[in-house]
């Protein structure tokens, strides 16, 4: 849904910049190439990732990979949920990007997971699994 909303929206922009050539207004062209681009740095920015979470067998397990990408790559986070020490939420962009840290322990000490983007989940969804696997930290 996000993918096409971003297409559909950069399609008339780029239908926008052609009927302004065509009526001569370079102003308006300009403005429209900076949104276009402002629109494409913003996207990439946010790092727009698909994200799954599950908890199974006492594990949880969060895979995950980015939306645009040329070489797409899967990853997964899959942990015992009695090791997870620290879980935290960092948002950036005026909360626009969030940006999940977990931390867990193993017999070497802490270890800390490089952060699963959650950007491109619905807000509310978003809530619930931060308060997930909060409730999972206090067990």
């Amino acid at each position: 849904m996000l993918k096409q909303i971003q297409l559909i929206s950069g399609v008339l922009i780029l239908i926008a910049i052609s009927v302004t050539i065509w009526l001569e207004q370079y102003r308006m062209v300009v403005i429209l190439g900076i949104l276009l681009l402002l629109m494409t740095i913003l996207a990439r920015v946010l790092n727009y990732n698909f994200v799954r979470i599950q908890i199974e067998n006492g594990k949880l397990i969060i895979r995950h990979y980015a939306l645009y990408s040329v070489d797409r790559e899967y990853e997964s986070i899959e942990f015992p949920i009695a090791s997870l020490r620290h879980a935290k939420v960092k948002k950036y962009f005026f909360g626009l990007k969030w940006d999940l840290h977990l931390t867990v322990k193993l017999k070497q000490g802490l270890a800390s997971y490089p952060p699963v983007c959650l950007s491109a989940i619905p807000s509310g969804d978003r809530k619930k699994i931060v308060n997930t696997i909060s409730e999972l930290l206090k067990r």
